[in-house]
C-alpha cells in the first residue's frame, strides 16, 4: 500500500521506546468532513483537535467505518467525495501499527448532535472552523505537543500531514 505520512517513535521522541518484536495492526477511518458553509469538523479533546473517525470494525469497509463514525461522533450524515490517501503510526509503546484511511467528506441535510456518550470515552467537543482557523490549531498544537498524551503525540502530527495533503489538493484543482 501507498502511504503519504508515515511516523514512528523515533520521529517524535528523542529517546524512543525500543522496538517491539510484533505490532498489532489497527485499521482506522478518519476524515475532513465539510458543512454546507465550508467549515470543518474538528473534535476537541484534552486541549488538541482531531478530525472524526475511529476503528474499522471486522467485516466493515473503511468507508463504512468511516460513514458510521460520523454520525456517532459528530452527528452527521456524510457523503464521501474522495480517498485522501493512507498514513501509518508505528506506535512503539503501544505495539501498534495504525493503518489510518483518510477521506472527505461532506455533511448531507442537517447537522445533527453526537451520539457517542460512552463514559470512558474522552470529552470531546465537537467545533466547526473555517480552512484557515484549521490550520492554524493543527500547526499551533505540534508545536505544543509535548504536553499531550503519547497517542496525540502521533495523532497531531498525521492530521497536519493530511489537512496540508488536502489544502495542497484542493488549491490545485481548477474550477471548470
Amino acid at each position: 500500500m501507498n502511504y503519504f505520512h508515515i511516523i514512528k517513535d523515533s520521529d517524535i521522541f528523542d529517546n524512543p521506546v525500543p522496538l517491539p518484536s510484533e505490532y498489532v495492526k489497527r485499521p482506522t477511518a478518519k476524515g475532513i468532513v465539510l458543512d454546507g458553509e465550508g467549515k470543518i469538523a474538528l473534535l476537541i479533546a484534552e486541549g488538541h483537535g482531531l478530525f472524526p473517525g475511529g476503528g474499522i470494525e471486522d467485516g466493515e469497509l473503511s468507508e463504512e467505518a468511516f460513514i458510521r463514525e460520523c454520525k456517532e461522533e459528530i452527528g452527521c450524515t456524510i457523503v464521501i467525495d474522495t480517498m485522501l490517501g493512507m498514513t501509518e503510526q508505528w506506535r512503539a509503546r503501544d505495539k501498534k501499527v495504525y493503518e489510518i484511511y483518510f477521506f472527505v467528506a461532506h455533511v448531507i441535510g442537517e447537522k445533527g448532535v453526537p451520539t457517542t456518550k460512552d463514559e470512558s470515552e474522552l470529552a470531546c467537543e465537537l467545533t466547526w472552523l473555517h480552512k484557515d482557523e484549521v490550520l492554524i490549531l493543527l500547526e499551533d498544537q505540534v508545536k505544543k505537543s509535548m504536553q499531550h498524551s503519547y497517542a496525540a503525540q502521533f495523532n497531531m502530527r498525521s492530521h497536519l500531514a493530511v489537512f496540508e495533503k488536502y489544502r495542497q489538493e484542493s488549491e490545485s484543482e481548477i474550477p471548470v
